[in-house]
């Protein structure tokens, strides 16, 4: 996906410097040697627009509908840049939450495996030397040699229903159609500001370049609604169509559906009535991206000493599980 970013980013450059498409994509082939890019020039001579291009090369579907997009608005240039800059984007975000996964998950691994190995050993020999003792350990310790010997049971049942509930979830949700599946993923409290700051903010920066280029309201959704590459867009553009003939305005068409921001609808009506409704949503874009970035941020801070804690407490549990019973026999001596 990053290599992807780099390539549009580079080709919005050279598109901004004079460069043609074609001449942007034979340069970056030969100085990159990228192996899609002798295909990318030959379907271009075939005269296939560069979006399908993208989408046959694998490029990030939502980079293919922003070009789309572009070659009806003209700012090409300026796509391919945005488009390269949210797929690198998108690549730093993944590799962050990789990283901040990685090192609890392996730790989580080696405490599991900890516990099987002293409920294998340790217990034993703790019950054979309670019963030579005729000792009988506190409650307290109690729980604690209960949590070691019942703990990797519990994780294994946790770890198997939290598996079928995914599994049973996406048999469900596939049966959605794409704006029942936005509705749904709307309601979940966790994702549900994020996925509304990011349907926004793509809704109002393409209708934005599209208003802008002289197109009106009706003729920007019949283009979104000509597109295949954002499902959501597509079917979205053809509701407001239909609600549009029948005398609605664009922005209580769209206030019906829970998965944009509420400002959005608040944007559109001010831009519709002062007649600058495609500045408005470009710096309403602009704002959701601001935001995206700033909660993503959050997340990660609040995420990371939250996993370790929680792997700290794990650690602690272990080890006054294995200390605690010797400690009491100690005393008991």
């Amino acid at each position: 996906m990053k290599e992807q970013g780099i390539f549009l980013n580079r080709l919005g450059d050279m598109l901004q410097n004079g460069f043609s498409i074609a001449d942007a994509i034979d340069f970056l082939g030969r100085v990159d040697q990228k192996y899609y890019t002798h295909r990318m020039l030959m379907k271009l001579q075939n005269g296939i627009p560069i979006h399908e291009i993208l989408s046959e090369e694998q490029f990030d579907k939502k980079a293919c509908a922003q070009m789309f997009f572009a070659e009806k608005h003209g700012n090409i240039a300026l796509a391919f840049k945005e488009a390269g800059n949210y797929l690198v984007k998108r690549d730093n975000e993944r590799r962050t939450i990789l990283k901040l996964l990685q090192y609890p998950l392996i730790l989580i691994g080696i405490l599991i495996l900890i516990l099987f190995m002293l409920k294998t050993l340790l217990l034993t020999q703790f019950a054979n030397l309670y019963s030579s003792m005729d000792y009988q350990p506190s409650l307290f310790i109690r729980f604690f040699t209960q949590f070691m010997e019942k703990g990797p049971f519990y994780v294994t049942i946790f770890s198997g229903n939290v598996f079928l509930i995914i599994l049973l979830s996406s048999v469900f949700f596939s049966k959605r159609t794409t704006i029942e599946k936005a509705e749904m993923i709307a309601r979940i409290p966790v994702i549900r500001t994020y996925s509304r700051l990011l349907n926004s903010q793509f809704l109002a920066r393409e209708c934005s370049f599209l208003l802008h280029s002289g197109l009106s309201i009706n003729e920007v959704l019949e283009c979104m609604a000509q597109q295949h590459y954002r499902p959501l867009v597509k079917n979205i553009a053809e509701l407001i169509r239909k609600d549009l003939t029948l005398g609605y305005s664009f922005s209580y068409s769209l206030s019906k559906f829970s998965f944009y921001d509420p400002q959005l609808f608040i944007v559109i009506q001010h831009g519709e009535k002062n007649g600058r409704l495609d500045q408005e949503l470009q710096y309403y874009s602009r704002f959701c991206l601001g935001q995206i970035e700033e909660k993503m941020e959050k997340v990660f801070k609040v995420l990371q000493p939250l996993m370790f804690s929680m792997i700290g407490l794990l650690v602690l549990a272990v080890y006054m599980s294995i200390m605690l019973p010797m400690f009491d026999m100690m005393n008991s001596i």
